[in-house]
């Protein structure tokens, strides 16, 4: 019984704590987490965007040159690309501008500079994709976009990891422009918010499994006092009620007693022996005894010692009773 109240108190407190967990880690982990994996994606795309217009605008600035005619459009490209060649951001400052043609052909890449000149329509990542084929398709159907491939880590040629590129068509020129950001480098950003919401979730739990196993001893406490105080109880009330059969017995007795009393007693009119409701007679000292749990002293009055006693002296105190 009390295992069983116990269990079902225990469950009042620890549901609500487990759905609350429950819901947190849903919330965080289901929600929140992907949200911000979403969110940085597309803050890191925006970047990009803003990152090849300010490379944009540099071949914008020597083409309105050729335009005037303060340059000719050849000195023009290589002091764009060369400019844009020396164009790093990033912690380490290792990221970097490329530009190729639609043909497509490098134009510049500063980190591979093997590949400038050369044809690239049959050039393909680890994966197989041939990514400066999709970049010029991209350009020509929307005139610039993001593209998915594998290439190397900045100037590391033997760390092939995945990147995304936004790409854009310099239209005067022919020229593809882009940059891109290393998804392990996002991966890794939403890894480290990762560990730290994994840390703050288990304070947060073992928190709320402290406060909880608290609750619960309290709880299972105040239960046990209950039970001995209503095991108390429950004592007392069967004490009470043998009491009372007991009481009540005795009253039932008692008057079965008066009853006697009040009723008609079959007295031998000679020797005053009284007849029981067996039949036998017995002496009235004999029938009170068994019936009211009386006991006698026997003495004698000042009539009988008179009239059996005659010789008796009446004058000495405690002779007669």
């Amino acid at each position: 019984m009390m295992n069983s109240l116990a269990t079902k108190e225990i469950f009042k407190i620890v549901a609500p704590s487990l759905l609350a967990i429950l819901l947190f880690i849903f919330t965080i982990f289901g929600i929140a987490l992907p949200a911000y994996q979403k969110n940085l994606l597309h803050q890191k795309q925006l970047m990009l965007i803003e990152l090849v217009h300010i490379a944009f605008s540099t071949l914008e600035n020597y083409d309105d040159q050729v335009k005037k005619g303060k340059i000719s459009l050849a000195k023009a490209q290589d002091l764009a690309k060369e400019q844009i060649r020396k164009l790093h951001y990033g912690p380490d400052h290792k990221d970097y501008y490329w530009i190729n043609d639609l043909q497509p052909r490098m134009i510049m890449h500063p980190y591979r500079p093997d590949l400038e000149q050369q044809d690239l329509s049959s050039f393909s990542d680890a994966s197989g994709k041939h990514l400066f084929t999709e970049f010029v398709q991209v350009v020509q159907r929307d005139g610039g976009g993001f593209v998915p491939y594998m290439w190397q880590l900045n100037d590391d040629q033997q760390h092939i990891v995945s990147k995304l590129s936004y790409v854009k068509l310099f239209q005067p020129w022919g020229w593809v422009i882009g940059t891109g950001v290393y998804l392990d480098d996002v991966h890794s950003e939403i890894a480290k918010i990762t560990k730290k919401l994994l840390y703050i979730s288990l304070a947060i739990l073992l928190s709320i499994a402290g406060l909880s196993f608290f609750i619960i001893s309290q709880q299972v406490k105040n239960l046990r006092r209950r039970q001995i105080a209503e095991a108390e109880v429950e004592r007392y009330r069967q004490n009470l009620e043998k009491l009372v059969v007991e009481r009540t017995e005795e009253l039932q007795l008692a008057q079965s007693k008066i009853n006697i009393i009040n009723s008609f007693l079959p007295i031998c009119s000679h020797c005053k022996k009284i007849r029981d409701d067996r039949g036998y007679w017995n002496q009235i000292e004999s029938y009170i005894r068994d019936h009211f749990e009386a006991e006698f002293s026997h003495g004698i009055c000042p009539a009988c010692a008179k009239e059996f006693y005659p010789d008796l002296d009446l004058s000495k105190k405690g002779v007669v009773s």
